[in-house]
């Protein structure tokens, strides 16, 4: 498998936004930022020394194919922070290429920062999604629903990986 992480670009941000308007990708993940300016701009702080989030792109087979990122790191107090995946080329859905890329992307982040725990929400109805976490070594903690669509809840402990 010919898989690797990069570090993020604005024209990665220009290229993610633009391929994540599509509608059924947009039904499988949770986009909170409304805008190209607010993502970008989210970038740039993304970028400073004592950033709370963190990410990478994905690449496979040289073609640019998704991102993945961690937001909230918190490494003070509750020692975890959260992660978020959208391959966004449809074509490479459900060919273990998330599930690499999330292991190899949480090795990082318990080698870059001092956490102890990764949690991750998705849709109840995103079945790529949880086979995914559930393949990178997660444990479903929760499910419950929040405006109106049932979700669950993942984490992988450092403990776990060991």
């Amino acid at each position: 498998m010919h898989l690797r992480l990069q570090e993020r670009t604005k024209e990665h941000v220009l290229t993610f936004w633009n391929k994540t308007k599509d509608k059924e990708i947009r039904g499988l993940f949770p986009f909170t930022v409304e805008s190209l300016e607010k993502a970008l701009i989210l970038f740039e702080e993304s970028m400073e020394a004592d950033a709370l989030s963190y990410g990478k792109v994905i690449y496979f087979e040289d073609k640019y194919i998704g991102d993945i990122w961690c937001y909230g790191i918190d490494e003070s107090d509750e020692k975890m922070a959260m992660l978020s995946i959208v391959i966004f080329e449809k074509q490479f859905w459900g060919k273990g290429i998330g599930t690499e890329a999330v292991k190899i992307f949480i090795t990082e982040m318990f080698r870059r920062f001092n956490i102890e725990r990764i949690g991750a929400f998705t849709y109840r109805h995103n079945h790529g999604s949880i086979g995914m976490l559930n393949n990178a070594g997660f444990q479903k903690r929760d499910t419950f629903v929040e405006d109106e669509i049932e979700s669950m809840y993942f984490e992988i402990s450092y403990k776990n990986l060991l």
